[in-house]
C-alpha cells in the first residue's frame, strides 16, 4: 500500500510539475503574436500621384500687335512632372486655321514639338518659361524653329486624382531653321488642360 500511494504522490506531483512549466512558456508565444491589417489604410490608397497627362483644348491669337483679333483652335497633349512646388512640362501643341478670302483659301497655324517649359507653383497659382521647336504660317510668313515662351496658370484640384488648368501661354518665334518674309510677331495661347 505504501508502494501505491508514493506512486500515486509521485505521478501526481510530476504532472502537476509539467503542467506548472508549459503554461509560461505558452503566454509569452501568445503575447508575442501580431497582427498586420490585410488592407492598405485609407491614406495610403488615396495619396494623388503628382505628376500627370493631359490633354489641353485652346485658342491663340495669332498676332498680339493688331487690335484685330486672329483666334485659332487648336489641341495639345502633354505630361507635367511635378516635384515640390516645381514641375517640368513637356508637351506638343496644334493649332489651326482656314479662311476664305477673295484671294482664295488662307491657311493659318501654330505648332509645337516638343515644347519644355519650367513651371514654379505658389499655391494653385504658376508661371514659368520654356522654348519649343515650333512652326508659325501666317499670311505674311512661313516659319520654322525655336519659339521661347512664358506661361501663367492655375490649377484646379491639385491634390485630387483628376486634375485641371487654366494657361495663358506667350510666345515669340526667336531662331529660324526656315523662314519665308518677316519673324512673326508675338502670339498668345489660352487653354484649358484635364488629366490624371
Amino acid at each position: 500500500m505504501k508502494k501505491e500511494i508514493t506512486t500515486a504522490i509521485l505521478t501526481l506531483a510530476t504532472a502537476l510539475g509539467f503542467a506548472q512549466e508549459a503554461i509560461p512558456e505558452v503566454l509569452p508565444n501568445i503575447a508575442q503574436i501580431q497582427t498586420t491589417p490585410a488592407l492598405p489604410s485609407i491614406k495610403e490608397k488615396v495619396t494623388p500621384n503628382k505628376s500627370f497627362g493631359y490633354l489641353r483644348m485652346g485658342v491663340s491669337d495669332s498676332n498680339l500687335q493688331t487690335t484685330s483679333i486672329e483666334m485659332i483652335p487648336g489641341f495639345g497633349l502633354g505630361y507635367r512632372f511635378v516635384s515640390g512646388s516645381s514641375a517640368f512640362d513637356i508637351s506638343g501643341s496644334f493649332n489651326r486655321r482656314e479662311t476664305i478670302t477673295d484671294e482664295g483659301k488662307e491657311r493659318t497655324y501654330l505648332y509645337t514639338v516638343p515644347k519644355v517649359n519650367y513651371l514654379y507653383y505658389v499655391d494653385s497659382f504658376y508661371a514659368g518659361a520654356g522654348a519649343a521647336w515650333g512652326g508659325v504660317k501666317t499670311e505674311d510668313t512661313n516659319f520654322v524653329g525655336i519659339i521661347p515662351n512664358v506661361a501663367v496658370g492655375y490649377e484646379l484640384n491639385r491634390t485630387g486624382t483628376l486634375r485641371s488648368f487654366v494657361q495663358l501661354d506667350v510666345s515669340q518665334p526667336a531662331i529660324a531653321a526656315l523662314k519665308n518674309g518677316p519673324i512673326p510677331k508675338p502670339f498668345a495661347e489660352i487653354s484649358f488642360g484635364a488629366g490624371f
